[in-house]
């Protein structure tokens, strides 16, 4: 899948538990647990993903449920995705359905705060001293 290696696989037929490392895993099938790839995550169309993630690169056609956290995120059209979900880049196509919390690895830079009025200034009170 990346660096001209070949990726590790779950196939349709496959169930895996416990905890996956290596470079790129591709799931076709269930795999429950945790997973820490360097290179790229699949979730392909039949995959059924319930786990914790780190990954470079993760594209979700299946299922997942979890949390994950990635430089890139791609949800195809088909991914069904619940969890927590933290990523430098983020791409959801049309179709997709996402629940959860999306937490950028790169928060932006705060703003800073407005001035916030508890009840609306008073209007300026004027004296005429030749009035009295």
């Amino acid at each position: 899948m990346s660096n001209g290696t070949t990726a590790a696989i779950v196939g349709e037929d496959a169930q895996f538990t416990g905890r996956f490392s290596g470079q790129d895993l591709d799931v076709q099938g269930r795999l429950e647990g945790e997973v820490e790839v360097k290179g790229r995550l699949r979730v392909g169309k039949q995959g059924r993903v319930k786990a914790k993630v780190k990954a470079a690169i993760v594209e979700i056609e299946g299922e997942f449920e979890g949390e994950l956290r990635a430089d890139a995120l791609t949800l195809a059209e088909s991914a069904k995705a619940k969890g927590t979900f933290v990523a430098k880049r983020l791409n959801v196509k049309e179709g997709a359905v996402l629940e959860g919390s999306i937490n950028p690895a790169v928060a932006a830079p705060a703003a800073p705060p407005a001035a916030v009025w508890l009840s609306p200034p008073a209007p300026p009170v004027a004296v005429c001293r030749s009035c009295r």
